[in-house]
C-alpha cells in the first residue's frame, strides 16, 4: 500500500467508516474514490484559448450591471467612472484603474482566456500574478457581459 492509500485508510479508520469491511474491499473502495475524484477534476479543468474578445470594451451600465459595448459603438453619457478594457490580439490589455482620488489611469497587463470557465485572467506583465479574474459571456458582436470574480 502506498503512502496516499495509507493516509486515506487511516483517516477513514479513525472515523469508524471501515469497521465492518474486509481490507481488500476497503482498498478497492478507496482506489475507486481516488479514481472518481481524479476524473472529476479532469472534467472541470480549464482549457486556454483566445475568443473573439479583441477590441475596446466600455461599461454600459445603463443597460445592465455587467454589460459592455464597443468603445466606438456609441457616445456614452457622463460618468464619474466607466470601466474600459482594451484587449489586444498580442495578449496584452489596457484597462482603466479606479483611483480613490478620481485620478483614474490606464494600466497595461497580459490577458488569457480560459474557455471552459468563461473567464479572462488579467495578469501582471512582469510577475505573471493574476490581478483580476473576469467572467465573460459574448452576447453578440457588439455586446459582452463582464463581471469581476472576487
Amino acid at each position: 500500500m502506498n503512502k496516499a492509500d495509507q493516509l486515506i485508510y487511516n483517516s477513514l479508520k479513525r472515523r469508524g467508516v471501515l469497521m465492518f469491511m474486509s481490507f481488500k474491499l476497503k482498498m478497492g473502495l478507496l482506489r475507486g474514490l481516488i479514481l472518481l475524484m481524479s476524473l472529476g477534476l479532469m472534467t472541470f479543468s480549464c482549457e486556454v484559448e483566445n475568443p473573439d474578445l479583441v477590441g475596446c470594451w466600455t461599461h454600459a451600465y445603463e443597460e445592465g450591471q455587467t454589460i459592455y459595448k464597443g468603445c466606438d459603438s456609441q457616445t456614452f453619457g457622463l460618468s464619474r467612472f466607466r470601466q474600459v478594457y482594451d484587449f489586444r490580439a498580442d495578449g496584452t490589455v489596457n484597462y482603466l484603474v479606479l483611483h480613490p482620488a478620481d485620478a483614474h489611469y490606464m494600466d497595461e497587463a497580459k490577458w488569457e482566456y480560459v474557455s471552459n470557465c468563461n473567464q479572462v485572467l488579467i495578469k501582471d506583465i512582469e510577475t505573471n500574478k493574476i490581478i483580476k479574474t473576469l467572467r465573460v459571456s459574448i452576447l453578440d458582436q457588439a455586446k459582452l457581459s463582464i463581471a469581476e470574480v472576487r
